[in-house]
């Protein structure tokens, strides 16, 4: 059976009346507004909403495999904009014609996150994050109401930048790292990165978080094997010019921040981007330093947090926030099943 699945608060709250005007009259379904509603009589899903919705129904554990006929109604629609960019305003029914058009539904990867002493674990379809991203997250809900659109995140990330995060991290399944020299993948001998970090964001199936913001592009040019995740992470100490943690030296790494960030506007480019010996930064990579971007590809994380490093303990999954406790850890694995799957 099919179903409607519509959140009337996502983005700018006009989901209902785009699917009374364009979505309804070419489809024949139920509809329900909370994701309740569905159990035990679905096995297709017009969703209406952000990547939250898409989140909060893939957690919900469906007992049956569950195919998604997605209308981006939300902020950023990281899903959508990775499956069907080029995305124009007036594009929002392409994934109904799929399925009308009887199209073959495309799996959907799933990370699978754990957290100390909770008993539920989290699914994801497009990103699982700490550091910068989660922050930016949990402080944007503030000024969801004045900013309801992107513009928040960016006020968000202006509030954040200066801060580092002390953890550490362990690497799992076979470890791979991008060599912006070769555009390969190589191998990568260690399993377990010291911070602070600035960065650290994993994601599935998406290769952009916005339209326009396309933090790991690779995942669309150099195809990941079924089971992984890429990872994008800044590390402030592989700067040339800063070898110890300061107050002048998170102030002074602000600009390498903005610049990294802003190459992902520029269709990915910060993951060419090296250092020259000075700290500058080759946005062509054509100076053989050290990346700025370490992007990683592997089986999954365990993000280990400094006890007294409070910031370090927010998570982001798929834009909802959750809180490690003290001395506890977030591990990530991408699951081998597919469940879900959307389409295209």
């Amino acid at each position: 059976m099919l179903v409607a699945l519509i959140n009337p608060a996502s983005g700018d709250s006009t989901a209902p009346a785009f699917f009374e005007k364009h979505v309804f009259p070419r489809l024949h379904f139920d509809h329900t507004i909370y994701h309740q509603h569905y159990h035990h009589i679905a096995d297709t899903v017009v969703i209406g909403s952000g990547d939250g919705t898409i989140h909060d129904l893939i957690n919900a554990k469906y007992p049956l495999p569950l195919k998604l006929v997605i209308v981006p109604s939300g902020t950023a629609n990281a899903l959508y904009a990775s499956l069907f960019h080029p995305v124009q305003p007036q594009d929002r029914l392409r994934s109904v014609d799929a399925y009308l058009n009887k199209s073959v539904p495309i799996p959907l990867s799933i990370a699978r996150t754990t957290i100390t002493a909770s008993q539920n674990p989290i699914l994801s379809v497009v990103v699982v994050s700490t550091s910068l991203h989660a922050s930016i997250l949990h402080h944007s809900e503030a000024l969801r109401k004045e900013h309801p659109g992107l513009e928040r995140f960016k006020i968000a990330a202006e509030q954040n930048a200066p801060h580092w995060y002390n953890a550490s991290v362990k690497l799992h399944g076979k470890v791979e790292i991008y060599d912006p020299s070769s555009n390969s993948f190589v191998s990568h001998p260690e399993n377990t990165l010291q911070g602070p970090f600035v960065y650290f964001l994993s994601t599935v199936n998406v290769d952009r978080l916005e339209p326009a913001f396309r933090i790991s592009p690779l995942a669309r040019t150099i195809p990941p094997p079924i089971s992984t995740c890429d990872i994008v992470i800044i590390r402030p100490l592989r700067h040339p010019s800063i070898s110890a943690d300061s107050t002048q030296s998170r102030a002074d790494f602000v600009a390498t921040t903005w610049k990294t960030l802003t190459g992902a506007y520029a269709d990915g480019a910060h993951v060419h981007f090296t250092y020259r010996p000075d700290g500058s930064i080759d946005e062509k990579g054509e100076h053989q330093g050290p990346s700025v971007v370490e992007y990683i590809r592997c089986a999954g994380w365990e993000w280990i947090p400094d006890p007294d490093d409070h910031n370090a303990h927010l998570l982001c999954a798929d834009g909802s926030i959750f809180h490690i406790p003290p001395h506890g850890t977030a591990t990530t694995s991408i699951l081998e099943d597919h469940p879900y799957s959307v389409y295209t």
